[in-house]
């Protein structure tokens, strides 16, 4: 490889057929590359976003959602809302089918809220109260940026401890 460094070549004289010019204010750099060379850095190109995805770890498709429908059962209903967005907080940027999903959870969430919000037995209990300030967390997160953006972590941090309250109160039969 020849390497030229003069003001003559940020113009274009003295490189020849196969140059590579590169220049930065006054500086610049001539590189002669085969095509043995060219071929190769396609070559590394094509492969290197693959290693990249191999060490991070492959993004999975977003796992579809069962579609559910609101039973009247409350424990069952606020466990499958619970466990859908549990489901959507993980999902990362670039998510194939996301927003597919996030879509579906979203409606679940309001059928959900519609059928319990006015019912007095359980618009009182714990779970319900905190099971209705992470749909309201997680609903206006998605109303704000859109399906195919991810929680960002700050947010994801508070609505894993309020998915774990839910849990615990679920449990308890609160």
């Amino acid at each position: 490889m020849a390497f030229v460094a003069s003001s003559s070549v940020l113009i274009g004289r003295g490189v020849g057929r196969g140059d590579v010019v590169c220049g930065r204010r006054g500086q610049s750099l001539v590189m002669s590359l085969s095509r043995r060379d060219i071929i190769s850095l396609g070559a590394l190109a094509a492969f290197a976003p693959s290693f990249a995805l191999a060490e991070e770890g492959v993004i999975a498709p977003a796992t579809k959602a069962a579609p559910t429908k609101v039973s009247g059962n409350y424990a069952d209903d606020a466990k499958n809302v619970l466990d859908n967005m549990i489901n959507v907080c993980s999902f990362k940027k670039g998510t194939p089918g996301m927003s597919d999903v996030v879509a579906d959870v979203r409606k679940e969430m309001n059928d959900f809220v519609a059928r319990y919000r006015r019912n007095n037995n359980v618009n009182g209990s714990a779970s319900f109260n905190t099971l209705y300030t992470a749909i309201n967390t997680l609903s206006g997160h998605y109303a704000s940026y859109g399906n195919n953006y991810p929680v960002p972590e700050k947010r994801k941090k508070r609505l894993t401890q309020q998915f774990a309250e839910i849990d615990k109160a679920l449990k308890r039969g609160r």
